[in-house]
Order: C-alpha cells, then structure tokens, then sequence
C-alpha cells in the first residue's frame, strides 16, 4: 500500500487541533478559576494559585485531546498516514535485511528470560522468517550465580532449539552507562553485522508476525529511524499488577493510538519491543554524558527519550504503532515495586530538562522531554496546588477584616462560596479524567468478542468502575511518592541501578507502615486542619484524606495474588490475554515453569560441574575480560589456604574472571579425588 511520504505538514493540522482544543480547555478552565479566587479581589497568592492551576489543568486537558484523538483513529479505523504498508505480495516475500533481537539482563531470573527468549524464538520461527534473525542476551549481571545460571540455561537454549551459530550470550564485567552502555558496547563490536536492531527488556515477550512485520515496515520505509510498538501488561495475578493489565488493555490502545495519531513520524521511543535502524543508531544515538554530578549530571539513565531525539535530528522519522500488536512486558507486582521503579525513571526524566534546549532538536523532541519531566512534576506542583490554596485562604483571612464566620462561609459549603462554578470547574476536570476511560470502555463493549473476553458487558463495566475507584484511593499515595522523588532528586538524592522485582509476593504489614506511615501522618493532619478551619471542605478533600489514611492496607491488599485471582474467577478485571493467550504467552508459560538447573554457589558449581566448568572457560576465552588484580590475590590466598574462610562476592566475580585461577582450581580439585 502506497502512502503519503511523511512531512511536517502532514502533521500539522493535526498538531493544532489536539494542542489548540488543549489550550482553550485550559483557558476556559483559568477563567472559572480565576472568577472563584477573585470573589473578594485578586491578590498574590491567589495569582500564584491560578498560575500552578493552569499548568496542571492543561497537563490534563492535553491528556484528554490526545485520548479523544485516539478514539476518533481508532474508530475510523484507519492507518495513521506517513508510513508505507507491504502489499499482500510483498507481506509474503522473504525478509532481505538482517536484524539483530538483544535483551538486556541484570540479575534476573534466567528461567524466566530465557523462557522469553525462546517463546520469541520459536514464534519468529514459525513465520518462515528465521534466517533474517540473530539473537543476542546481553548481560550485565553481577550476582555470580545469575551469571552462571544465564551460561547454562543459554547453553541449554540453544540444544533445545539448535540455535548455535543464532543464539549468542556475552557477559560484560563492567557496567558502566548501565542498559544504555550494554547496548552501546553491543553496537560497537557487532552492530555493522546488522540493518535492525529489535530491542527487549527482560520481561519482553514478542510474537513473531509483529516482529516479521516491524522488519519489514523498517525495509520499507527507509526513513524510518525507529518503530516503537506499545507493549500489553500480562502474565501476574495480584490484584495491583491485575488493574494495571486491565487498564492497559481497555484505556491503553486509546492513549497508544492517540499519541500515534498527532505526533506521526515525531513520535517517542520507550527503550524496548521497538525497532531500530542500526546505521543512524551507531552515528548519531551516541549519548552524551552529561557536565557535572548525578542525580542530573553523568550518565543519562532515561536514554531512550534521548536516543529517539537523536534519531530525529538526524533525519529519521520516530514511529508509534501500536496497531501491530503482539508486543507484551509484565508489571510491577505491587504499589511499592511501582514506585521504586517510578524513583528511577523520575531522576532520568528530570535528567532531559538539560537537553530541553540542545541544538537542532525537532520541536516535538524538546516537547517530549518537557512531556517526560510533567509526568512526574504535574504531583508536586498539585500537591504545592493544594497547599498554596490553603494558605491563599488564610491570607486573606489574616490580611482582610474578617472573623472565622466570615472567613468559612468563603470556603467550600459556605454561604458565599460559589458552589455552582465550583461544581462545574470539578465536572470539567472529572470529565477530562474519566471521558477517556469510558471511551475505551465504549469501544470494548461495541465488540461483542471482546467483551465477551472481559467477563462480558456488565462484569466489564463493573471491572471499569472497580480500577477506577482503586485508582482514586491510591491516587494521593502515588502523588506524595512522585512528589518526594521529585523533590528528593531537586536536593541531590542518587538512586541506585537496582533489578526490578517481578514475582509475585505478598506484601508484609511491617513493610507497609514503614512506607506509609508519612502519607498516614499526612492525611491525618490535613483531616484536622480541615474540620477546625474549613470543615465545609471535608467533602471535597475526603477522595484524598482516605487514600492516604488506607494507603497500608491499599498496598497490602492489592499485593495479594489470592485477591487477584479470587476477582479473575468471577470474571472481573480479566483480559482477552487470559482467555484465549496468543500462542506466544502459553509457550512463554510452560517454559518459565521447567526446572533449570540450579546454581547455589556459583564458583563451586563451575568447579565442581565439568560441563559448567568448560562452557565457562569457553566463554571466558570467546569474551576475555580484565579481573581485579587486588580481590583476585586475596581470593587466591584463601583458596590455597584450604578456603576456610569465604570469599566475599568481588573475589568469588574475580576467581570467575580469571582462567588460570579456575583451571589451577579445577585440577586440585581432580587431584585431591583421585
């Protein structure tokens, strides 16, 4: 299918219809608001309030266009215009370009990530496109026992598959740049083999006809730089990570198509189940180490924002597709896991406010950077929102002639509060948040199959109004988290490159106070503080003071994978994933539960094992790495004392690093049996 060749005036009209229609919601918005703060005249602090309302209010309004956007695509069900489509014959040819399918691990479970690997395997397999794929697990683990563990179970890998020659493993010793440094060394020593780079996470699972038709939209559309398909959550069952699958599956392709529907060829790169072009990607996606120190100096931790900029200042146009499909990632557990991950994408978000302004970067890129930074900052500047509110009432309450009567009957449930502008400024914010939901909704249960595969119509809209009023209680929690991050990242707090937790686990009470207590004390005192100065208010701020009051047992019950799958055998919260699974998840499945071989002491089992000890050796000679000269003597002293005593976990890495030390090992070991 022959498309128009993607300009900027292609997009352009569509630009100034979602961001035109975003402005006059904001400003018609301000108008109410500024009509509520002026009732007894205009001073500073209630200027300071309508400027913070105005930049929040429009983060919203922006998000409801952009959602309305994606309805109207989704429901003309049409192309997004710019890319080039194959024909039936051409969907049928053999692929000519050769591409390149690495994931990034750290610490992981091999079980799982291996199973993932070969699920998307097998799958690509399936389409007869093979021959076009190399596939390449990236390591950056420093657990030894993950590291052997990895070794064996990609050995294992590829004697199931008869992958040698296509399925390759490389461990590198230093980490340095994190994911972005282990695909950058990558490109450097293997990347000119390849045209494509396709790019996993570790809990990235693919289906092979998305990943043949990725390929071939790459071959083309030679100006296409990246293909960014959204990936589904699936694969967890307690009732946090349910919610977050169910609300991907029913909002989720309205905010994907939108997105995709006026941004076109500026689109952005999420770090993975995307495709890239390796030439440009070698040239001009180098990053930049940023002047000074971390948290927003150093190396960039939210890289793909950035190499997608990149890309487009190069010339290369950024694609969102979500109409691909078959792209899948699994989520944060539970609401503490979802945190600590936000902490880390929060500081390398924050990171892009230095590259705002960088040379020759397309508007859209520098939009996306501020789009990244408000994603995080929209809660600290609605929690300075609230608490500036309250203190603009106080002032005028302490700097005009008023007694305490006088003073409530301005506020919410007074006699002179305007409760009809009020009401009508929270229906307007409330319908920018929900109309989207309800939309996706909407467009759920006009396919009858597809509500079927929910529980059917009436449990979906019951599911609907479940994850919306969980959302709502949790709401504030994650607005004091983010607001912390944030503010905790402004006053130099580093975070650590830790792996992510992904089992499912329930979350202990201990645990959960000790998070929470803060956000308990908080809505406590916001609770008194309201009934003894402004009780007319409990009504409007009792969405938030509960959320923060119950934020312990929010956290410890949507944990619960019992709770989770409870909802799932009633029908609630379900998604078509669960109900009739694509092959690729069921395969992914019945892998991750094969037993592999397990690893307790990793420099024990590569002694101890002959096949361990040769499949290390041989990996150790393919990709020699430098040991640590100071951890590898001290670790040699210990051994050839009679190692009583243990060795800590740099000198166990340094034993493994050193060939000679574990061949001089190896054959004591022999020796002594003999």
């Amino acid at each position: 299918m022959n498309a128009q060749p993607y300009t900027p005036a292609l997009a352009r009209p569509r630009r100034v219809m979602v961001l035109g229609l975003a402005a006059l919601s904001t400003g018609f918005a301000c108008v109410e608001m500024h009509r509520l703060l002026a009732a007894h005249g205009t001073t500073v602090p209630e200027l300071f309030v309508l400027g913070l309302f105005a930049v929040c209010f429009a983060w919203i309004a922006l998000s409801f266009w952009s959602g309305v956007a994606g309805f109207i695509q989704l429901v003309s069900n049409q192309r997004v215009p710019g890319l080039r489509w194959p024909t039936e014959e051409e969907a049928a040819e053999p692929l000519t370009r050769r591409t390149a399918v690495v994931m990034p691990v750290y610490n992981e479970d091999p079980a799982a990530v291996f199973a993932h690997v070969q699920a998307t395997y097998e799958s690509i397999a399936a389409t007869g496109q093979l021959d076009a794929f190399d596939f390449y697990v990236l390591s950056d683990s420093t657990k030894a026992e993950s590291w052997v563990a990895e070794e064996l179970a990609w050995s294992e890998l590829c004697r199931r598959v008869g992958g040698q020659g296509r399925i390759f493993y490389r461990r590198r010793s230093d980490n340095t740049a994190k994911k972005a440094g282990n695909l950058a060394e990558f490109c450097e020593r293997w990347g000119r083999r390849y045209d494509f780079l396709l790019v996993l996470d570790a809990d990235s699972l693919m289906a092979g006809d998305s990943v043949v038709k990725m390929a071939r939209l790459m071959e083309l559309n030679p100006g296409a730089g990246i293909l960014q398909v959204p990936p589904q959550n699936v694969g967890r069952s307690t009732l946090f990570a349910r919610l977050q699958q169910f609300a991907g599956r029913v909002y989720g392709p309205i905010v994907a198509a939108g997105a995709a529907a006026w941004q076109l060829g500026d689109s952005n790169y999420w770090g993975h189940n995307a495709i890239l072009r390796m030439a440009p990607f070698i040239e001009h996606c180098g990053l930049p180490v940023l002047p000074g120190q971390q948290p927003f100096g150093g190396h960039i931790l939210s890289h793909d924002f950035v190499e997608a900029a990149l890309m487009r200042r190069a010339g290369y146009t950024v694609w969102l597709v979500p109409e691909l499909g078959g792209s899948y990632e699994q989520p944060p557990p539970d609401l503490l896991a979802y945190a600590q991950r936000d902490r880390r994408w929060c500081q390398g978000n924050l990171q892009h406010l230095g590259l705002v302004m960088a040379g020759g970067l397309h508007p859209m890129s520098r939009m996306h950077f501020l789009m990244g930074v408000m994603s995080y900052v929209a809660s600290p500047l609605w929690l300075i929102f609230l608490v500036a509110g309250l203190f603009a009432a106080l002032h005028e309450w302490f700097f005009a002639p008023a007694t305490l009567m006088e003073f409530q009957a301005t506020l919410p449930g007074g006699d002179a509060f305007d409760t009809v502008g009020a009401l009508r400024l929270m229906a307007l914010s409330l319908a920018l948040l929900w109309i989207p939901r309800l939309m996706g909704m909407g467009l759920v249960l006009a396919d009858r199959e597809e509500a079927a595969n929910m529980g059917g119509r009436f449990k979906l809209v019951l599911s609907v109004m479940l994850e919306g009023f969980v959302s709502t209680l949790m709401a504030p929690v994650m607005m004091l988290f983010q607001s912390h991050f944030v503010f905790g990242t402004l006053f130099g707090y580093k975070v650590n490159w830790s792996s992510q937790q992904r089992e499912d686990t329930d979350l202990p009470w201990p645990e959960a106070l000790r998070r929470h207590k803060w956000h308990m004390v908080i809505g406590v005192v916001l609770a008194v503080l309201t009934v003894a100065v402004a009780p007319g208010m409990l009504a409007w701020l009792s969405p938030v003071i509960l959320g923060l009051w119950l934020a312990p047992a929010i956290s410890v019950f949507t944990s619960r994978a019992s709770l989770g799958l409870w909802l799932q055998r009633r029908g609630l919260l379900l998604i078509p994933e669960e109900v009739q699974p694509p092959t690729v998840l069921v395969r992914a499945q019945e892998l991750a539960e094969e037993e592999l071989e397990p690893v307790d002491d990793a420099l024990d089992h590569v002694l101890t094992d002959p096949r361990a000890h040769a499949l290390h050796l041989a990996l150790l000679e393919s990709h020699p790495a430098a040991s640590v000269p100071a951890a590898l003597a001290s670790a040699r002293r210990k051994l050839l004392a009679g190692g009583v005593e243990p060795l800590s976990p740099q000198e166990k890495s340094a034993v493994l690093l050193d060939a000679r030390t574990l061949s001089e090992l190896r054959g004591r070991r022999l020796g002594v049996q003999a």
